[in-house]
């Protein structure tokens, strides 16, 4: 073999190499960390087994965050925002990005299933997104309660701010103000605004 196809090999595994830690140093974003826990919770990464998360411990993009069956966590993300999650709750922070205060950024997260407060933080309230297995919910400088079911039934309210909910079976649009909630049913069908708060995480 020729020192020119040395040399040809030696670039390309070297390229594919800085490839392959650019995309792990991705998968390893941070966004935020750990500010409450009690008295179990974890954090999954891309390609990666379960780990426990310890006080404090960084929080990573595209993670799914599950907390024990009596267990609970807070995150507090990089903009301030904060998540906190019941028991038996699961979630992926599947996108985010904010790069300091008055700069454009933007926010994902998808609730599988329990009970969450989020608090909304730096980043612009219209690059804000919530997702649950059968609503999207966007935010205007909003504390928000959502409880999501086994069967994907979802509970949405509001504390303070405004939301718009859409059923992504249906398309169907609902907006909420301080003190409303609603429930959407499985097969996306939007029921009647209540007043009230939705209980199980504070």
């Amino acid at each position: 073999m020729s020192a020119g196809v040395l040399r040809i090999e030696g670039v390309l595994i070297f390229a594919a190499l800085s490839l392959a830690l650019s995309g792990a140093a991705r998968a390893a974003e941070t966004v935020g960390a750990a500010s409450s826990l009690r008295p179990q919770a974890s954090q999954t990464q891309q390609n990666a087994a379960r780990a426990d998360i310890s006080l404090n411990a960084q929080i990573f993009r595209k993670a799914v965050l599950t907390t024990a069956a009596k267990g609970a966590l807070e995150v507090t993300f990089l903009d301030k925002s904060k998540l906190s999650m019941g028991g038996g709750s699961s979630l992926v922070v599947d996108e985010y990005v904010y790069a300091g205060p008055g700069s454009p950024g933007r926010q994902a997260l998808r609730y599988t299933k329990g009970a969450f407060r989020f608090i909304s933080g730096g980043i612009p309230k219209e690059s804000v997104r919530v997702e649950t297995p059968t609503v999207t919910i966007g935010i205007r400088g909003t504390t928000l309660r959502t409880l999501v079911t086994e069967d994907g039934t979802t509970t949405v309210g509001l504390d303070s701010g405004d939301a718009f909910v859409t059923s992504k079976q249906t398309g169907q649009t609902l907006s909420l103000g301080p003190g409303e909630k609603v429930t959407i049913k499985p097969n996306g069908v939007i029921g009647e605004v209540e007043l009230g708060k939705v209980e199980g995480c504070d």
